[in-house]
This record gives structure tokens, sequence and C-alpha cells, in this order.
């Protein structure tokens, strides 16, 4: 009678964590700690082609910086801030408004954004979505048990697919993001 019972509760915890897999997604992404995400981000466009690979520093606030060798951009509230570790520059800028963003899909600002009917396949959640002002579609694959990324595709409408690959994930410790040393740095201002 036992193994009946296990059995049950483990066959309602599966269907559970089925009945949304975007919102298990978005409770994965929006822990309070913040996500440390190493992706691998490619972007196809016009026939060309551009790879990085980078740490996403993600907060459940809806800040998130990208960091790699060559720059660092962080977005919080609305402002943009470039930090170019070769040319060694510092550029704030206004996001623009009711521009929508990975970040918008990440963070559960979803207001622009109609979620498809969800696929369980061998390699977990796809969750499929469109954005129509922007002509957009894409697809998130997450791992069914934690809700985790593993790989989020967005396609454009003029053959441009960006395609980011999240390669490990972990919470942000003491959520504090290391800090880049900006002493001599020009700095530009385009928040006008």
């Amino acid at each position: 009678m036992s193994k009946y019972i296990l059995m049950l509760y483990i066959l309602g915890q599966f269907t559970w964590s089925q009945d949304n897999p975007y919102e298990q997604f978005q409770a994965y992404m929006n822990s309070s700690e913040g996500r440390i995400l190493n992706i691998h981000y490619s972007q196809d466009q016009l026939g060309e082609r551009f790879e990085s690979y980078g740490t996403l520093f993600y907060s459940f606030n809806g800040s998130y910086t990208f960091d790699n060798a060559n720059q660092r951009v962080n977005f919080d509230k609305g402002i943009i801030t470039t930090t170019n570790k070769v040319t060694r520059q510092v550029i704030y800028d206004l996001a623009i408004p009711g521009e929508i963003t990975i970040f918008d899909i990440l963070s559960g600002n979803h207001e622009f954004v109609q979620m498809d009917e969800v696929l369980t396949e061998k390699d977990g959640f796809h969750i499929p979505f469109e954005i129509y002002d922007w002509d957009i579609s894409g697809n998130i694959l997450t791992i069914p048990s934690t809700g985790r990324p593993k790989e989020i595709i967005l396609s454009y409408s003029n053959n441009s697919d960006i395609t980011i690959k999240i390669e490990s994930s972990t919470k942000i410790q003491n959520g504090l993001i290391p800090e880049i040393n900006t002493m001599g740095y020009e700095v530009i201002d385009l928040r006008e």
C-alpha cells in the first residue's frame, strides 16, 4: 500500500510540474538570491554569425549584467551601462520605452508575450512563445524537475536568429557581482 501512495505522490509531483512549465521556469530564475548563468550566445543575421561566451548575472528584481572578456552590459531600472574593457569606456544610455528584450521573457514581464502550448520531449520542456508586435517567435527549453533553462531561441521575421545556450547555472553568492575598476575610463552619457 505504501508503494502505491508513493507512486501517486511522484506522479502528482510530475503532473504538477507539468501544469505550467513557464511558471516553474520563472520561479527558478526569480529566486531571491539571483542567478549566475554561464552562456554561449550566438546570433545569425543576414548570413553572418556572431558568437560570444560570457556570464549573465540575473537578479529577481529585473536587473541583469552580462559580462565577457571585452565588455560588461548592465541593465537596471531602465538605465543601460556598457563598460568596454578594450577601449576603456563607460557608456550610459536609457532603454527605449516599449522595447522588449530577452530579459522581459526571463523576468516574467510578458504582457506582450503570448505563450503557446508546451511540448514535453525527451530533452525537456519546450516552451514556445510569440511576440506579435515585434514579429518574433521563440522557444525556451527547460529541465522539467527544476525549471532551469537549457536554451533560449529567438527567431525574427527577417531571418535572424539568436540562440542562448545555458552551460551552467548557480545562485549568486552574497548577491554580489564582481566590480570592474573603471578609474581612468572615458565616460559617455547618452541619457538625455
